[in-house]
């Protein structure tokens, strides 16, 4: 039985079914007791997409709820320039501007569903757009590089990933055989898209991921709203419990109660724990466990990595790239490479840009100089116009970019997570291992429905996570 059917007949409603996201979780004193009777109460580390939605499905439920935030906002990778004050006249563009997820994948998943319910207006960006591979320094269209047999065979590789069978191989090692003219195209599609690079996404776990995938995988982008908006919206109800600028440092399960630890010192007893914190936080150890993590849990986490991220978006004065151009896969520093506008904007002139892995250290270290390494490329492509038509600052004549270093960010500490050479989706499972009843994991890395790295990923581990606590208080 498939868990979202299971969720609705066990009564979690989806945090009101969705098309109802109020009623379940407001209650009067006149209506029945919780569907949950339950005298303890459930602690939620981390308010991203995760962490809100397990809040929001347990509140639905009866349960008493806390959620402990380390940063100072709600929304943790989710997270859109119009909530950040000291940088929204960075940017001139007259549509939403995203720092952290950016795109919606698929019409019909979890969080595509939740945007049709409210009737938030997206755009398909595969209809509203055509994509331009860069090789040799050269943008084209698909239909253009037809005739073109290194691209037609690296396009093939990377259609064929769903059907790969075999173990312990990355994708650098399974396109070895392709001709280096077309590895940073691959690269770019692949490695770097999915968290990394080719020389660390492994090929299995990721083709298995793909093949457990059943929504319909299109491309969406929100029309008007940030996505942080909306995520804050969706979840209203469970905001007023969300504590910010609380650190977790230590979890202790040894007790009947669960004693959870801040930066401050201060001490928090539960009974149960839900930690949703990202993966390369619990990596490097940040949070103390007593007892520690299961070995399962431990092994898992070496085969599945999560490395630094960084996302730049440039605003220019004119679009050299083509008005109808969505993405622009092939750069080396500019692997992913959106025109954000696309679709939504009546100016169409930002790019945004996601470079993952071992690009992203090298770019980190340049500091705010890695917009010019970026630029450089652009020009040698464009014929020197991405420099001719940045936008500057009137007074200081700098760049005016936008420079979002995941892996520098206290909290989050890269980008979202991969799987190696040896990993499999078994790995995933194992690091949503429970710690007996009272300490349970959530978030994208610990999903198995094919979408970690991703909202759906996240939301989908909200829902298994909701349902092991429900089960671990009813015995049922």
């Amino acid at each position: 039985m498939k868990r979202r059917k299971l969720l609705k007949q066990l009564g979690f409603g989806l945090s009101g079914g969705l098309l109802l996201p109020h009623l379940l979780t407001s209650c009067s004193k006149d209506d029945p007791g919780p569907e949950v009777p339950y005298d303890g109460d459930v602690v939620v580390i981390g308010a991203g997409a995760a962490g809100m939605y397990t809040a929001d499905i347990l509140k639905a439920k009866g349960i008493k709820v806390t959620v402990l935030e380390a940063g100072n906002q709600i929304g943790g990778r989710v997270r859109s320039l119009r909530n950040q004050k000291d940088l929204v006249n960075l940017s001139v563009a007259d549509f939403p501007v995203e720092l952290g997820a950016e795109v919606i994948y698929g019409s019909d998943s979890i969080w595509g569903t939740n945007l049709k319910n409210f009737a938030v207006k997206t755009i398909n960006i595969d209809e509203a757009s055509s994509d331009r591979y860069l090789i040799d320094n050269i943008a084209k269209l698909a239909e253009e590089w037809d005739i073109d047999g290194d691209f037609v065979n690296a396009q093939n590789f990377v259609e064929s990933l769903k059907n790969f069978s075999g173990s312990g191989v990355t994708v650098e090692q399974a396109a070895a055989g392709l001709p280096a003219r077309v590895k940073a195209l691959i690269n770019s599609q692949v490695g770097n898209l999915y968290g990394s690079s080719n020389a660390n996404v492994g090929m299995a776990g990721l083709s298995e991921a793909l093949q457990a995938r059943d929504h319909d995988g299109a491309r969406l982008a929100l029309k008007t709203n940030p996505m942080q908006d909306f995520l804050i919206f969706r979840f209203d109800q469970v905001r007023d419990l969300v504590q910010l600028n609380t650190q977790v440092t230590s979890i202790d399960s040894t007790g009947d109660k669960v004693l959870i630890t801040d930066a401050n010192g201060n001490q928090i007893e539960t009974n149960k724990v839900v930690v949703t914190v990202p993966l390369s936080i619990l990596k490097q150890n940040v949070i103390s466990f007593s007892p520690g993590l299961p070995g399962a849990m431990t092994s898992a986490m070496g085969r599945i990595g999560m490395d630094h991220s960084i996302r730049v978006v440039i605003d220019f004065k004119k679009n050299f790239w083509g008005e109808t151009t969505g993405w622009l896969w092939g750069g080396e520093s500019i692997p992913n490479c959106f025109s954000a506008g696309v679709g939504r904007s009546e100016f169409n002139q930002t790019l945004s840009i996601t470079i993952n892995g071992p690009k992203a250290v090298e770019l980190s270290a340049q500091g705010p100089d890695m917009v010019n390494t970026i630029l450089a490329e652009l020009d040698v492509i464009y014929n020197g116009q991405a420099t001719a038509f940045v936008r500057r600052d009137f007074d200081t004549s700098g760049v005016l970019s936008i420079i979002q270093d995941w892996g520098k960010d206290e909290f989050i500490r890269g980008g979202y997570s991969y799987p190696m050479a040896s990993a499999t989706l078994e790995d995933r499972k194992n690091l949503g291992i429970p710690i007996g009843d009272k300490i349970f994991f959530a978030g994208e890395a610990t999903d198995v429905s094919g979408d970690a790295g991703t909202i759906n990923g996240a939301l989908a581990s909200a829902e298994r996570v909701a349902e092991e606590i429900v089960k671990s208080i009813t015995g049922e």
